[in-house]
């Protein structure tokens, strides 16, 4: 169980609806813990949007300053954790900084966060410092419990690294900025995040590659505008003769896609488990950011794996069809090969995990939204409604939703792996269904319940525009 539950009863002033309230009031009787982040002058985090290039995908930012500051966290008036007040000499193991992450999720309003400290510390409090102490952090928000849903099923189809997490309060510089998820950012650390030796990679097949210093091409995501992007090494330090190893790496993982030698090249269980999983959740978006990967050395040994599920924001959403992913990355490569060895792997895991999956899922929702972290949710989910731009229901209402979609999906992925191979790539949307969906300028099927424009089968909407704003 990855939740951890506190009491916070630190005196903070909280901002909603333009009325002060006393946070003690608020989290009386909550069990969330509570990060107070300070900074130095209160300063806020800011970025820009960045311009894509023609024929290119994404909403992108650029020039994010990194804030000095300060991270406690509290547990009934007992301070449970505190990097100490910043400091800029070398070598400094006090405070912190912190500046804001991800691209189109910042649109949206509170925003996500990346912390990085000057010293290492195990911010999920599990008692070995020793083995979760990293430097790096991340706040995301995840109010319809589709990142926690998306790590439980990375765990169950056991891929090799599925980040821990617990539901927070955030206050920044004295303002309440609702429920965030606390959680281990993609990284190398073989004691307890990604096991990749010091020669070795973690790269990702990237939609956002025109934003960074460094990419290396990709040959079949040039149809998807898509190239790859590194987590590690850091480009700052990555010598000459590891980018000529990695291009050459990719070269040769691609070309084996076609010519059915891939078995020799990528770790088919993780590619097989992530797919699975994905198809589970039916991701209209599982493809178009977040795909991470992993060399874990420079060795002939070593093969590519998937890394984890991280992009479950669009979960849900191919109702009756296969997840997007099968028409791109690899994926398309992989099911069409002539050879079948990848399509064979993906019906034998099929019949391994389908009598127990579905179930394990419903039982760890049904456990769930009679814990205490459920409760404390409910508790705090008006106000977060009130200072948020999305607005979010109970947690019943996302587990009933989650467990109806469970039981519809293991009949359609019987029914539907019984046509293979003649269905796996046809995901077969029906035209009635596409004329009641929305989709944004990336092709990606989503709700119309965000800023921006959107596409309709034959016709254009405007929702509402969007100004970027980060600051208080």
């Amino acid at each position: 169980m990855r939740f951890f539950l506190f009491l916070a009863l630190s005196v903070f002033s909280v901002v909603a609806n333009s009325e002060k309230v006393n946070i003690d009031s608020l989290l009386k009787n909550n069990t969330l813990p509570l990060v107070n982040i300070e900074t130095v002058g209160e300063e806020w985090p800011t970025c820009e949007r960045s311009q894509r290039p023609e024929n290119c995908y994404g909403i992108g930012i650029t020039n994010m300053t990194k804030v000095p500051g300060r991270i406690i966290i509290t547990h009934q008036n007992n301070i449970l954790y505190d990097s100490g007040d910043y400091s800029a000499e070398e070598g400094a193991e006090s405070g912190m900084v912190i500046r804001v992450r991800g691209n189109a999720s910042t649109l949206h309003t509170p925003m996500p966060y990346k912390i990085k400290l000057n010293k290492k510390a195990d911010l999920l409090l599990r008692g070995n410092d020793e083995k979760y102490a990293d430097k790096s952090w991340l706040l995301l928000k995840d109010g319809n419990l589709r990142k926690n849903i998306g790590f439980k099923i990375s765990e169950l189809m056991q891929l090799q690294w599925t980040p821990s997490y617990r539901y927070v309060n955030v206050l920044f510089n004295g303002k309440y900025l609702g429920m965030y998820l606390m959680t281990e950012s993609i990284k190398r650390n073989k004691e307890c995040r990604l096991n990749v030796e010091k020669n070795g990679f973690i790269f990702e097949y990237d939609i956002y590659w025109w934003n960074e210093d460094l990419y290396v091409e990709s040959e079949i995501g040039r149809s998807e505008s898509m190239h790859y992007t590194f987590k590690y090494p850091d480009v700052e330090e990555m010598s000459d003769e590891q980018l000529a190893y990695f291009k050459e790496m990719i070269h040769t993982v691609e070309a084996s896609l076609s010519n059915g030698t891939y078995p020799d090249y990528i770790d088919l269980d993780s590619f097989v488990s992530w797919m699975l999983g994905h198809d589970i959740l039916g991701n209209s978006d599982g493809i178009g950011s977040n795909i991470y990967l992993t060399k874990k050395d420079d060795t002939a040994d070593s093969k590519v794996m998937m890394a984890n599920l991280w992009d479950c924001e669009h979960i849900f959403e191919t109702t009756d069809e296969w997840d997007k992913a099968h028409e791109m990355f690899y994926f398309k490569e992989l099911f069409n090969n002539k050879n079948n060895t990848f399509l064979n792997a993906y019906k034998e895991r099929w019949r391994e995990i389908s009598p127990t999956i579905f179930n394990e899922l419903i039982a760890y929702l049904d456990s769930f939204s009679l814990s205490d972290t459920a409760k404390a949710i409910d508790e705090l989910m008006p106000l977060n409604n009130e200072i948020s731009d999305r607005q979010y229901g109970k947690v019943d209402q996302y587990v009933e939703e989650a467990k109806s979609w469970l039981v519809r999906r293991k009949q359609w992925m019987i029914d539907a792996i019984e046509k293979i191979p003649q269905g796996i790539v046809d995901r077969s949307i029906n035209d009635d269904q596409r004329d009641e969906s929305y989709y944004n300028l990336q092709g990606q099927k989503v709700k119309p319940d965000r800023p921006g424009l959107y596409i309709q089968k034959g016709k254009k909407v405007f929702l509402s525009s969007s100004t970027c704003s980060f600051t208080n």
